[in-house]
């Protein structure tokens, strides 16, 4: 054998040696004795290498936690308890500033990627955030990733700035951040919020009960098959060119708002007072499903494409229709199919609201 092709395996073998160590399993807490283990999770994430998996043992830890490193943050069962819970820590929460200038106190500050979190709780009871700022169960920060997956997120009361979870990036280099498959609620204001041209965004799966604007995405993306219950004022609004499909809305003030080149599918939209608002040029609605509403799809004048919907049970199926609209569309129990009394130009919109509310920069 060549003295190259010894030195070789040599360092392979070093390597296969090493690596283990590089991206291993630790602890937090003492479910599992043998594993290397730390007290607290922000000691594990600080201080595991790179790409490690960090595994939670029940209990309640009352910490913020920053995550500068791309890994693994899972929490697991042990005997016959199966929840780890982030708590406001005594000495309450730092804010940070996000990269779209708002002041934020998040439980969970990701600063990289890809950072992977799932069957997490965090619970915001009891927090002490200084007025004006927002408070968000998990930050994904300007240049991160990863995915937040059956977490649950609860008590995020911040005067109307409870988040639950709160993603942006707006530097060159493309970022994703999934969230999927979780439980929200008791969460005062925007429950998924995203920012950013060069964020790729996915809300899928999840489960909401309430909160004042339930998914608000202003990045790439898309939003599927959520459940949103009785959300307070919006239950999903769009201000960037992305997919809504298959989604479930029930209560809200307004089920769906979108601006320009949002394609809107197969959602069930239900005892609202605006099933749809149209606020933006070149939307598509198609089979949607919006039932006991007051207004079914508001047009504000605009000439959006609007087809193949069941609207069933309203007052107007379709409100501010221009003139020249014509297009198929289901319509049961509907009081007045359509209104119109546009001129031009669209008109400003006539939703009571025009977009989510966002603290001024600090």
């Amino acid at each position: 054998m060549s003295h190259l092709r010894i030195l070789f395996l040599l360092a392979v073998g070093l390597l296969l040696g090493v690596s283990p160590m590089l991206a291993a399993n630790y602890a937090v807490g003492t479910c599992k004795p043998s594993l290397p283990s730390y007290a607290t999770i922000s000691a594990a994430v600080s201080g595991v290498p790179p790409f490690s998996t960090v595994l939670v043992c029940p209990g309640t830890y009352p910490e913020q936690v920053t995550i500068a490193q791309p890994l693994t943050l899972k929490g697991i069962t042990s005997a016959n308890a199966g929840q780890a819970v982030i708590t406001v820590p005594p000495s309450g929460l730092t804010v940070v500033t996000s990269s779209t200038g708002n002041s934020v106190a998040p439980q969970v500050d990701v600063t990289a990627g890809p950072v992977n979190i799932s069957d997490i709780t965090v619970d915001g009871a009891g927090n002490t955030v200084p007025g004006g700022s927002w408070f968000a169960g998990f930050l994904y920060n300007d240049g991160s990733s990863g995915t937040v997956n059956e977490v649950t997120v609860r008590n995020m009361a911040a005067s109307g700035l409870g988040v639950g979870v709160w993603a942006e990036n707006s530097g060159a280099t493309n970022e994703s951040v999934t969230i999927e498959n979780s439980s929200f609620h008791d969460i005062d204001g925007s429950v998924v919020i995203t920012f950013g041209s060069t964020l790729l965004a996915t809300v899928k799966g999840n489960t909401v009960q309430g909160g004042q604007y339930q998914v608000s995405v202003h990045s790439g993306g898309s939003v599927t098959a959520n459940v949103l219950n009785d959300g307070t004022f919006l239950g999903i609004f769009v201000g960037s060119p992305i997919t809504v499909s298959g989604n479930i809305v029930n209560n809200p003030i307004v089920g769906i708002e979108a601006f320009g080149g949002v394609t809107v599918t197969s959602n069930k939209i239900s005892n609202a007072s605006y099933g749809v608002v149209d606020d933006g040029g070149g939307n598509t609605y198609k089979s949607n499903t919006i039932t006991k509403a007051g207004v079914g799809i508001e047009f504000n004048c605009r000439t959006p494409t609007v087809l193949s919907n069941t609207i069933n049970d309203a007052t107007t199926g379709l409100k501010d229709v221009p003139a020249s609209f014509s297009s198929p569309n289901s319509f049961n129990n509907v009081v007045t199919l359509r209104t119109g009394g546009c001129g031009s130009a669209p008109m400003s919109p006539k939703a009571p609201h025009s977009g989510p509310m966002l603290a001024p920069a600090h």
